[in-house]
């Protein structure tokens, strides 16, 4: 006779991909090795301009461009948010005009910017904690994610107290707090706290919810909070701009993908040899990347009649870009409540959400 065994089910969690691809990429446990290597053999970094652009446009400015993809492939998004869709782009296009015209507008678009940055990396990671432990079968309850809010939040907290010229040096200049012995006393001591806080909450948080509440989340939850610590921890905020803007668009590429390919082959009365998972993956980055140059190397462009340099004009059409990014997946990546879901839209549990 058969048996039925109960078995608690696996830590590993249910996965986007296949678990090397979510724990290396998604999870973003890749991060380590690469950090070690690249500690003790800086050069595998490089430093290269023309190599470091084309892989930026590779990953990164096609992560960009994926979110503005994903507004006009996402069914419903247009009709949901016509103004997002058709009038911000030209607020954009104005925005930078303004920042080349007005050099104290750049400065705080840049300074936006750099505080903005942290802040969409940290909810980021909150979505994809929240939707790997939901997937996973864990039952959160609001005290759950909140405080699982507040420690994917530790990081953002510590690049405000840290970033050179965003957080709280947009305000203040480090150099006079540095002339304040108290305020600098209390300053250090508050950046220690928190980078202590930002390794050891998420253990101790994840060591809660499966001992004493008896939550099944899964690891790549932790992996995904100590990955992002270590991203900013890791490194310095402006050296961080390639392995870790690189990881973290690769995060989202999979992310991004993975949901445009599940709303194709879910559609109805597709048929032929091109309705494959494949072929709907390389057409969105395909589509995603080609945008990317064109809004990186084409739209600067526009400015340089005006008297500005492509250099300027490539500069700060990057930070507003990253903007846009940051606004339009407030927007894309929320889910209605069920009874207002279009037939294609997945449950909450499946949405990741990233600010």
């Amino acid at each position: 006779m058969a048996q039925v065994a109960s078995r608690r089910p696996s830590l590993v969690g249910r996965c986007l991909v296949n678990p090397v691809v979510d724990y290396l990429f998604v999870g973003g446990a890749i991060t380590v090795p690469i950090f070690i290597f690249t500690y003790f053999f800086p050069q595998l970094t490089p430093t290269n301009a023309d190599i470091t652009m084309r892989i930026f446009i590779v990953f990164n400015g096609a992560h960009f461009a994926a979110s503005t993809v994903r507004l006009y492939t996402k069914p419903g998004a247009q009709k949901e948010f016509p103004l997002l869709s058709w009038a911000f782009p030209v607020l954009c296009l104005a925005a930078v005009g303004l920042g080349l015209w007005s050099p104290f507008i750049g400065r705080n678009i840049t300074a936006l910017y750099l505080t903005w940055s942290p802040y969409h990396y940290a909810m980021q990671t909150y979505g994809l904690v929240v939707m790997y432990a939901m997937k996973s079968g864990a039952k959160l309850e609001s005290r759950d994610k909140t405080q699982m809010w507040l420690v994917c939040l530790l990081p953002f907290v510590y690049a405000v107290l840290t970033t050179p010229q965003g957080g709280i040096f947009w305000f203040v200049s480090r150099q006079w707090l540095a002339t304040v012995p108290a305020l600098w006393l209390l300053y250090r001591g508050t950046v220690t706290i928190v980078s202590a806080a930002t390794l050891l909450l998420p253990v101790s948080l994840f060591w809660q919810l499966h001992r004493m509440r008896g939550k099944n989340v899964p690891l790549i939850s932790l992996v995904l909070q100590l990955t992002n610590a270590m991203w900013w921890l890791g490194t310095t905020y402006l050296n961080a701009w390639f392995w870790t803007a690189m990881l973290h668009s690769i995060q989202y590429l999979i992310v991004v993908v993975e949901r445009h390919v599940s709303e194709q082959m879910a559609r109805p009365n597709r048929h032929g040899p091109l309705h494959r998972p494949v072929f709907y993956a390389a057409g969105f980055y395909g589509v995603s990347f080609v945008l990317a140059v064109i809004m990186f190397f084409g739209m600067p462009l526009i400015y340089v009649p005006f008297g500005y340099t492509a250099t300027q004009s490539f500069t700060l059409m990057a930070w507003v870009i990253n903007l846009h990014h940051f606004i339009v997946d407030g927007f894309i990546w929320r889910t209605k409540p069920a009874a207002k879901q279009p037939a294609l839209s997945r449950p909450l549990e499946s949405e990741p959400i990233a600010v």
